[in-house]
């Protein structure tokens, strides 16, 4: 039995009215044809006037009959258009069959509202209706048999879809690798250096081959540092030993996955492109899974994984193979049995090497621009690489005009691609799209990296964030665990200096982060974060900052309060006590003149605090080896003193007291010691015989008493002078046990060596016990003793207890310290006087290096020191005990 199609009905009825309309127009057509025929040939010749009555009468009939014809035209065209509606509304009927009841129900199609179009079947192409409706070409792919649809105004679409067989994808077994797949994104720069070990080790761990399973391989560092190009560079340079080489952009989940199908489509193109295109992506990407676990000799790259998360299911499938993995994060590998190795910045050295191979010449033969470039830019391979490549391809751009650039406004520069560079790629890009990132997950760690971006770049210890936006410490950890994470900081454990020996975390940031992290604040909040970086860093400080057990914490802060405390700050008094006190006399003086002409500027040149800034200056020049211009500013210091104080004001007092010290120093031990004797009558009438400040003006007249060349009264008024002290200041108080030191180095030289020896002996108890054994103040007292046995004959002893103790000296006070080369310098001449002298030549030949460099050439140390490396004389030997000072 045969079957009817599906809308044959609808057709024969549309033909069958399109039939009867084109025979009347054909009729039409013939009987005009032979109308006009007639007229022109006038067969019959009938006469004139008959012919005039025709033609009135045919003009009527002419009139009629096409009023006639069009009606009948139109009812025609009405009837055939009623027809073919009817028809195309009316259901398909199908004939009941055997073979019609087999075969799947076609497609359904159904729209509602007025001027709406539905379409079935197989139909193709572009279906509009409705007002305003436009036609829009887009480039689209589906799985399958898919369709798109477009209505206007109210209309609606009603599409239901009949399963369609999609041809599978081949067996994964069956698919080889051919040679040449490959999906890496770009070719390696040819301008690529200082990353021999990193790729060594990367080499290193993807053919060990101690892993049964698949073998990874995870690079993290900061952003910019090169990670993605050194798996680039592995991954070419060994591209011969795999099949394939895949390259999977995994930014998210959803990326690894389309990278995973796009290998299914590449390793299935010879084999059934057609089916893999069908495949919808997950099909696509377990099929990849399937065919790499049955093979050893392949490379995926998943660069850039932001969680190890992401790619954790993909490696429980995968039995073998190579994976190399990039990811600014450092946490969540070690589960996974995966090492990661940190890429470090490139040495200063690689980094000139790079910016000469980018710029060329003759740019690049200006090493020394080259390494403060690479300076300027922290030694970052994206910054250096940027850098490069446009100075290189900039017309009119040099080293020299870049350098200046980018000191003027680097984040500008950072944020500029050279000529046909990739904008996507530029340092100032990469980074704000981590604190994007880091705000999202944690608003905490994004206004830390903001405050952190305040601070010098270098070694802030964790202790200075404690209580930044009331934040407990736990939270503070945990932010600074997610800022780590992601390789913006570095979180380093070092020991503290300080008595306590306990750990300090000290945090790092890369300096072209602190600038692009501060660039995209508005001003209003700069302001607000660096004010909240110098409130933390000022409870950060110590509040005795002449305790040596506090001097480290000191050291640490003193970069960091170099950037963000103001030079109004009550911070900066303490640091410059501090810089004074532990014997740091340049920074004291360099540091101490920049808040001197603010604090001038602001109080005005007599205010009380003026006169003390001004007087410690001076006191710090003298200490950092200029005694002359210490004795100068004292000198104009004590009339104005005298003016806005007073005379008899005890700052004014201490004024003239240190004049009188530095005009020892600077060479008049004689008249040091009439102006402290004029001094001392005018304290004991203002403060009494026995104040504090009265017995220290004693101590020092003593002492250029001595100096002056009256050893033996020197030690007699000393004697006098410390049972007074022991009595009102107590035994172990700071002044009494330095007239006690005064009094047993004045011994000595009156000709007593072995009392100076016992009393510096039983002195050094009392010292330890007071101060700490390890005090600036117990450190001169053990290198006296040192001297003083010596000079009793004992040169041995003396020369190994001073090479104790000069370690102590440089890690306590410093390796720069006074007090540490006067060490050295007695080192090196009890040395030789047990019996080494070319070892005290070649230390004191050392010594006179620093000493130059340190306290300059007319400094009575580095004088002494030479003498004694010319001449090694026993005079130039005990020149240099009065450069000791005990302040």
């Amino acid at each position: 039995m045969s079957k009817r199609m599906p809308g044959a009905e609808r057709a024969l009825g549309a033909r069958s009215w399109r039939s009867v309309a084109v025979a009347a127009v054909a009729v039409l057509a013939v009987s005009l044809a032979a109308g006009l025929a007639w007229f022109f040939a006038d067969p019959l010749h009938l006469p004139a006037g008959v012919l005039a009555a025709l033609d009135q009468r045919a003009s009527v009939v002419s009139m009629i009959t096409g009023m006639t014809v069009g009606v009948a035209g139109l009812v025609v065209a009405v009837l055939a258009l009623r027809a073919q509606t009817r028809a195309d509304r009316t259901p398909p009927v199908a004939i009941a069959t055997p073979e019609a009841s087999a075969e799947p129900t076609p497609p359904q199609a159904s729209a509602g509202g007025e001027r709406s179009i539905a379409v079935g079947g197989d139909n193709t192409g572009i279906v509009s209706t409705g007002d305003g409706t436009r036609n829009v070409q887009m480039r689209a792919q589906a799985s399958g048999q898919g369709r798109v649809y477009q209505a206007g105004g109210d209309q609606t679409i009603n599409h239901v879809n009949s399963p369609v067989a999609r041809r599978p994808l081949p067996d994964a077994s069956s698919v080889r690798a051919l040679h040449g797949v490959s999906g890496l994104p770009r070719r390696p720069t040819l301008a690529f250096v200082g990353r021999d070990t990193a790729m060594a080790a990367v080499r290193g761990a993807l053919s060990s081959g101690a892993s049964p399973g698949v073998i990874s391989q995870a690079l993290f560092g900061l952003g910019g540092v090169g990670k993605s190009e050194l798996a680039l560079q592995y991954a070419h340079r060994y591209r011969s030993e795999y099949r394939p080489v895949w390259w999977i952009d995994s930014d998210s989940p959803a990326q690894i996955q389309a990278g995973l199908a796009s290998l299914a489509r590449a390793l299935t193109a010879g084999t059934d492109s057609v089916a893999a295109e069908q495949a919808t992506v997950e099909e696509a990407a377990a099929w990849a899974l399937s065919w790499l676990s049955m093979r050893p000799d392949w490379l995926i790259v998943f660069d850039n994984v932001e969680e190890a998360a992401d790619i954790e299911p993909y490696l429980a499938r995968l039995a073998h193979g190579h994976l190399l993995i990039t990811t600014r994060r450092d946490i969540g590998w070690q589960h996974l049995g995966i090492q990661p190795l940190r890429l470090e910045l490139l040495t200063r050295s690689a980094s000139a090497a790079l910016l000469a191979e980018l710029i060329g010449p003759p740019d690049a033969a200006d090493t020394a621009a080259l390494k403060e470039l690479a300076e300027q830019l922290g030694d970052l391979p994206l910054a250096l690489t940027q850098a490069g490549a446009y100075v290189a391809r900039t017309p009119g751009m040099s080293l020299h005009k870049y350098l200046d650039l980018l000191k003027k406004t680097p984040v500008r520069m950072l944020s500029t691609a050279p000529a046909a560079g990739d904008a996507g790629r530029v340092v100032a890009k990469v980074w704000m799209l981590s604190h994007a990132r880091i705000q999202a997950i944690n608003p905490l760690a994004a206004h830390l990296l903001n405050v952190l971006a305040c601070f010098a770049p270098d070694h802030l210890p964790c202790t200075v964030l404690t209580g930044v936006e009331n934040a407990d410490e736990l939270q503070v950890n945990d932010a600074l665990a997610l800022l780590a994470s992601y390789s913006l900081i570095t979180v380093t454990m070092a020991p503290r200096q300080g008595q306590d020996g306990q750990a300090e975390d000290l945090i790092s940031v890369h300096r072209l982060v602190q600038a692009v992290t501060l660039h995209q604040l508005t001003p209003a909040q700069l302001h607000d974060v660096r004010r909240n970086a110098a409130g933390l860093l000022l409870a950060a400080l110590p509040d005795e900052a002449d305790k040596p057990a506090n001097w480290p914490v000191y050291r640490a802060l003193l970069p960091h309060a170099r950037i963000v405390l103001p030079l109004d700050s009550p911070g900066w008094k303490r640091l410059l006590r501090y810089l004074g006190a532990s014997g740091d006399y340049r920074n004291a003086v360099h540091l101490g003149q920049q808040v001197l002409t603010h604090t001038t500027n602001t109080l005005g040149p007599e205010h009380p605090d003026i006169l003390t800034a001004r007087h410690d200056l001076a006191v710090w020049k003298g200490d950092a080896g200029d005694p002359i211009t210490a004795r100068d500013q004292l000198a104009a210091l004590v009339p104005d003193c005298e003016r806005v104080l007073g005379p008899d004001h005890r700052d004014t007092l201490a004024t003239r007291h240190d004049l009188a010290y530095w005009t020892g120093y600077a060479g008049d031990e004689a008249a040091a010691r009439d102006q402290l004797a004029l001094l001392l009558p005018i304290r004991e009438r203002v403060l009494g015989a026995e104040h504090r400040d009265t017995l220290s003006t004693r101590n020092q007249l003593a002492r250029w008493t001595g100096r002056a060349g009256h050893a033996a009264a020197a030690r007699d008024q000393l004697a006098a002078l410390v049972p007074i002290c022991e009595r009102v200041l107590g035994a172990d108080d700071r002044d009494t046990l330095t007239a006690r030191h005064d009094l047993a180095i004045w011994t000595g030289y009156a000709g007593d060596t072995v009392a100076a020896r016992h009393q510096l002996a039983a002195l050094l108890a009392p010292h330890e016990r007071v101060f700490g054994a390890e005090h600036p103040y117990t450190l001169i007292c053990r290198n006296q003793l040192a001297r003083w046995t010596g000079e009793t004959g004992d040169a041995v002893a003396a020369r190994d207890q001073l090479a104790a103790l000069v370690p102590v000296c440089e890690r306590v006070v410093g390796a720069d310290h006074r007090n540490t080369l006067i060490a050295r310098h007695d080192l090196a001449i009890w040395t030789g006087e047990a019996g080494e002298p070319a070892a005290a030549r070649d230390q004191l030949a050392a010594l006179l290096h620093v000493c130059k460099r340190v306290l300059g050439t007319t400094d009575p140390v580095t004088r002494a020191v030479w003498r004694d490396l010319v001449a090694a004389t026993r005079t130039a030997r005990r020149s240099v005990w009065w450069c000791w000072r005990r302040t």
